[in-house]
């Protein structure tokens, strides 16, 4: 029985308090709807294999109930507590949106905007409730909507890239470029079949050999190989102008290791017993990713014998590692701390920001080009409050900055750049340290070392 899958799923992931808490949102479902797949599980089960937290697990269970008219915001408060009730107050069933109608398409998405409230479980709800319903859209191919995909693409990919969604990022792209352009994914997939199996037969090799290498040099990991999805060979493709075969970080390996030093070992074991590529090399621990994403990055030439091809790796922590995949889906479980709080109040940050931009944008096309610019383009490093690292396009301002991170200048205060005084319009460098003097909420100048060799390769 799927119920029973579930609770012993349940029961293995949580804590006694998180597993009663879903045993009695999953019978209280039961309960209204009378069926043991009630229509919030299969959002809830998703969300269990992205190790989202029992809250969020809950509000997916219980979100369905609500839009219904089965249960109110009071009884769900009572029964269940304020977290889950906080998380699905005002939060609008996604069917109910319409983003794909050009009548309605910048009140809605200013609708979705502010049902997020700046919580990033709620978008994560959102999120997943769209995402099964592109790839249900797929098991009916004369029912395919384009206009969900087009706005898939447009608008719930770049949040779930912001968010440190990965797993959930990769799904959406590849099940809305089968919806929006069937023939290129299937003429790409025939393309990269022969190609992928001589792949596979590469990265066999060269997992075993890297194991060794690790087993070698008494270095507790795990590698992983992995290939790039369709759509993202696709946008690189379109992006670079390169051929299939010219792509750099087709496959992959990931090596995950328990300690940030034993990251940097890993890399110049890497670098030592193959050729490294100059220019590959990025470091998102020292410079993280403003989505949370750590990792080392670098191409390198292996083994002639075994392969002409350039290899990608990522060297990785295992909360690196969940981070990445998984992102604000995992991180009320994994995270605790002064980290966990930073990280959260800045995608919040973010999130309340994009209501701001949408306010000021002048059409709904305008927002969702400068969303995308924002996620996808951002090649600037700048240093901000406490050392956060702001990434932004290349002809970015102290507007933008300021944009971005949902920030606002008192009354009586000023924006220093480096310590001087600049006008809001003034140009942003790489490197440079963002302060905002005088008035409360003021935040140290920084000296940050020079971010010059920051790299934009994708992930």
């Amino acid at each position: 029985m799927p119920d029973s899958l579930f609770l012993d799923q349940i029961e293995e992931k949580f804590q006694p308090e998180d597993a009663d808490l879903l045993r009695r949102a999953y019978a209280h479902c039961v309960k209204k709807t009378g069926r043991c797949e009630p229509d919030g599980f299969p959002a809830a089960r998703l969300l269990l294999h992205q190790n989202a937290d029992a809250v969020t697990v809950a509000a997916a269970l219980l979100a369905p109930l609500l839009w219904g008219g089965l249960v109110t915001s009071v009884q769900l408060r009572e029964e269940f507590g304020p977290d889950v009730a906080d998380v699905l107050q005002d939060l609008k069933s996604p069917s109910l949106l319409r983003l794909e109608t050009p009548q309605y398409r910048r009140e809605d998405i200013h609708t979705f905007l502010a049902a997020m409230g700046g919580s990033p479980r709620k978008a994560l709800l959102l999120i997943a409730f769209r995402l099964l319903a592109l790839e249900g859209a797929l098991d009916s191919p004369e029912q395919q909507p384009r206009g969900m995909a087009r706005e898939t693409v447009d608008f719930y990919v770049p949040i779930a890239n912001r968010l440190g969604l990965g797993d959930l990022r990769r799904r959406l792209e590849d099940s809305s470029f089968r919806i929006l352009d069937p023939e290129g994914y299937e003429d790409l997939r025939k393309k990269v079949a022969p190609i992928q199996a001589e792949d596979d037969k590469c990265l066999q090799i060269l997992l075993e050999g890297v194991r060794r290498l690790l087993r070698k040099n008494h270095i507790q990991g795990r590698v992983q190989g992995r290939t790039k999805s369709l759509h993202a060979i696709r946008r690189k493709m379109l992006r670079t102008g390169r051929t299939l075969e010219q792509i750099m970080d087709r496959i992959g390996l990931r090596v995950i290791v328990a300690s940030v030093p034993e990251c940097y070992t890993v890399l110049g074991l890497l670098h030592t017993h193959f050729k490294p590529i100059p220019g590959t090399f990025d470091d998102y621990i020292g410079l993280p990713k403003d989505n949370g994403y750590q990792s080392l990055h670098t191409c390198v030439y292996p083994v002639r014998e075994i392969s002409a091809k350039p290899i990608e790796f990522q060297v990785r922590t295992e909360l690196m590692h969940m981070e990445a995949e998984y992102g604000t889906a995992a991180h009320w479980r994994y995270k605790s701390g002064l980290a966990s709080d930073a990280q959260d109040r800045y995608r919040s940050q973010w999130i309340q920001g994009l209501v701001r931009q949408h306010e000021k944008a002048d059409s709904a096309g305008e927002f969702i080009d400068l969303l995308n610019r924002q996620v996808f383009r951002d090649h600037l490093v700048v240093f901000g409050s406490g050392g956060r690292i702001v990434r932004l396009s290349d002809s970015a301002t102290v507007q933008d900055f300021l944009n971005t991170t949902n920030t606002q200048v008192p009354v009586a205060g000023a924006v220093r750049v480096n310590g001087k005084p600049v006008s809001l319009d003034h140009r942003l460098r790489d490197g440079d340290s963002v302060e905002i003097a005088g008035g409360e909420g003021s935040v140290p100048s920084h000296e940050p070392t020079s971010a010059k060799h920051v790299c934009t390769s994708e992930v």
